[in-house]
């Protein structure tokens, strides 16, 4: 159970740092304490449904969205796993539009692979 604590953990502190928010800013804006932010960074606190749906709200994203690395074991990640990874979190920021583009894009460039 420890690992999913420290998964979504993680995943809120890329999230945060991505928005260019300390802890502190984070916590006020989400009604927080600092301090927890940091405990829940650090897979210390196991967060309510609740809380955690505050936390995607204050940093923009779904609550599933917090959830993504679960599909990798800590420290067992892989370059292409986090390179996939980083698309999927470039992408997952555009508007429809821009993902369609996007997709077009590489579907031209490895229609003849």
């Amino acid at each position: 159970m420890g690992d999913i604590l420290k998964v979504v953990g993680a995943r809120v502190r890329d999230f945060r740092k991505d928005k260019g928010l300390t802890q502190e800013q984070l916590a006020e804006v989400s009604g927080f304490h600092y301090t927890y932010i940091g405990a829940i960074e650090r897979g210390e606190k196991n967060i309510t449904l609740l809380n955690l749906e505050k936390l995607a709200v204050s940093l923009d994203t779904e609550v599933q969205e917090l959830f993504r690395y679960a599909e990798i074991d800590l420290g067992k990640e892989t370059s292409k796993q986090r390179d996939l990874q980083e698309v999927l979190d470039l992408l997952i920021r555009q508007s429809s539009e821009e993902i369609k583009r996007a997709k077009f894009i590489l579907t031209e460039l490895y229609r003849n692979k």
